[in-house]
């Protein structure tokens, strides 16, 4: 079983034919927390500013960090989204002074909206909060190691090119370059296929998937010797 495992993840890599089925339909509706969203602020001197957070969601759970005018991270904490609501905190220092804000909203596609709150001058502030995901584009090349039985590894790399919710390109793998087809971005729900031909015969291979910041994760399937197989699969957006 173990090798027949193997030949057929071989035979369908080699294929490298990534497309796509689209995930379920409350998956395109929803595309989580995951990402980065900004949102703007007034401070006490009137002046505007802008803040952000980085969140990856897994279920209910969701982590993430919060980012600082001059670039910092700081992890948040109590972070959760349950029926759409995300809450979480965040722990600030200022002027020695350390306050603690607390977020809550209702996530609708690329738009949370709900209060924030915090203590100042022992007293309970709260105003509005809207927050908008910062899209995020396939444009660039991305690269999956694959690991052989042996331990060695080898690259799939695919460059690719956003147009709107559309998006061309090619895989490359073993120096042979296959055209990306259908490629579709709805969300952050990727899908795409490629078609390769060898000794007389087509082999498509599927790929559907999620887009992160830098990485496009997903499972791969295609039909092997009348069987439908598949298995998971991560790119990560490689430097130009």
């Amino acid at each position: 079983m173990q090798k027949l495992r193997h030949s057929w993840l071989w035979m369908a890599i080699c294929v490298l034919a990534l497309s796509s089925v689209g995930l379920g339909e409350d998956a395109k509706k929803d595309a989580g927390t995951t990402g980065t969203w900004k949102w703007t602020f007034t401070r006490q001197d009137g002046m505007t500013g802008e803040s952000s957070i980085k969140l990856k969601q897994d279920g209910e759970k969701v982590t993430g960090t919060y980012i600082g005018r001059d670039g910092t991270e700081t992890a948040i904490d109590d972070a959760k989204i349950k029926d759409s609501t995300l809450a979480f905190t965040v722990a600030r220092e200022f002027d020695g002074n350390k306050f603690v804000i607390k977020y809550e909203g209702k996530l609708a596609g690329d738009t949370i909206k709900g209060k924030m709150e915090f203590e100042r001058d022992g007293q309970t502030t709260s105003r509005d909060w809207e927050a908008k995901r910062e899209s995020v584009s396939l444009t660039g090349n991305w690269k999956w190691t694959i690991t052989r039985d042996d331990g060695t590894t080898t690259d799939a790399v695919l460059k690719l090119k956003q147009d709107g919710e559309k998006f061309t390109g090619v895989s490359i793998y073993n120096n042979a370059e296959n055209a990306v087809e259908n490629g579709k971005l709805s969300g952050s729900d990727v899908s795409f296929q490629i078609t390769r031909e060898r000794d007389g015969n087509k082999t498509v291979v599927k790929f559907a998937g999620k887009l992160e910041a830098d990485a496009l994760k997903g499972k791969i399937t295609a039909t092997v010797n009348g069987e439908d197989r598949e298995f998971e699969v991560e790119y990560k957006r490689a430097k130009e």
